[in-house]
């Protein structure tokens, strides 16, 4: 039954991520909506409130949990999509990307050194072909600075951070994907109503003309929104920060295909062959770790059939 659940999680992750990311698209490109924050904090406003319509209607069960441990995984989330923005605005797209690639062997370090957890070295070879290959195939430029320098560490730091809080706390406050989600999604929106003060241009944002069209397409991109961060959670709860790293970027090279087809993107066979390496390496890494639970599967029936015949 977790191997199901994992699977819609996995699905309904990558359906939301793109279809919110074609959705921004078009609000940001069609609509001249340039406010990024405070569309996250509507996201995440959206998202606390879907939470409890969801615990009402018996979606989930209600679990207290302590302020010293939802207060890191909030921080972690508000602090990496706030820099994360930062990072766009500050920086080239090739560049976003390639941070976001950082993140990979940052988070490794990170769970190395303070939990002690490795990967196999097969693991770590699939490693290569991903981060080549999507960076070969999203970089166009490398136009450096350093404020973008910053906020791009800034966000790779916070990025990991935030995977591994979820996923850590998570467990030990055992608490489930929806529960853990229903704490944070809060003090993230607090967050982000006031780094919008900060970060978007308020002047330009009041004088805002909303249109029906933008406005629906906004709706949508919260229910997107909604489906990303109940993804989010629940994958990283049940799976691993390393894994949820590897998804990220086979979402980045759909991205890039759609790009293809939806936007008349023109083809670059740069692109191509980044996207094919990519997958190879995506697919590696998927392969890998499923031989890995098959001794545990098997190990595990073998005991369950010993204690049924005692």
């Amino acid at each position: 039954m977790s191997s199901v659940v994992i699977i819609a999680g996995v699905v309904t992750n990558i359906l939301s991520v793109v279809g919110i990311v074609i959705t921004n698209k078009y609000i940001t490109e069609v609509d001249r909506f340039h406010y990024m924050v405070f569309l996250s904090f509507l996201h995440f406003l959206f998202t606390s409130i879907g939470t409890r319509v969801l615990l009402a209607m018996g979606v989930f069960s209600y679990k207290p949990a302590p302020l010293s441990g939802i207060l890191p995984v909030a921080a972690g989330s508000l602090l990496s999509v706030g820099f994360m923005n930062l990072n766009l605005s500050y920086n080239s797209v090739g560049f976003y990307q390639l941070s976001k690639l950082a993140c990979i062997p940052f988070t490794l370090f990170v769970q190395y050194v303070a939990y002690k957890q490795s990967v196999p070295k097969l693991v770590q070879l699939t490693l290569i072909p991903i981060t080549f290959g999507v960076g070969y195939a999203t970089v166009y430029d490398l136009n450096l600075n350093a404020v973008g320098l910053a906020f791009a560490t800034c966000a790779v730091v916070a990025t990991a951070l935030a995977q591994i809080f979820t996923n850590t706390y998570q467990k030990s406050l055992d608490c489930n994907a929806m529960q853990l989600l229903y704490h944070t999604a809060p003090y993230i929106t607090v967050g982000m109503l006031i780094m919008c003060a900060f970060f978007d241009d308020m002047s330009d944002f009041t004088s805002f003309v909303y249109t029906p069209e933008c406005v629906i397409r906004i709706a949508v991109s919260c229910f997107f929104a909604l489906g990303v961060n109940i993804s989010n959670y629940l994958v990283l709860g049940m799976t691993s920060p390393l894994t949820y790293q590897v998804l990220g970027h086979l979402k980045t090279v759909l991205i890039l295909v759609l790009g293809f087809v939806i936007f008349n993107k023109p083809v670059d066979m740069r692109n191509v062959m980044g996207i094919a390496i990519a997958m190879v390496g995506v697919v590696a890494y998927t392969e890998i770790r499923r031989r890995e639970t098959i001794p545990a599967s098997v190990s595990s029936h073998s005991l369950s059939n010993l204690s049924n015949k005692v």
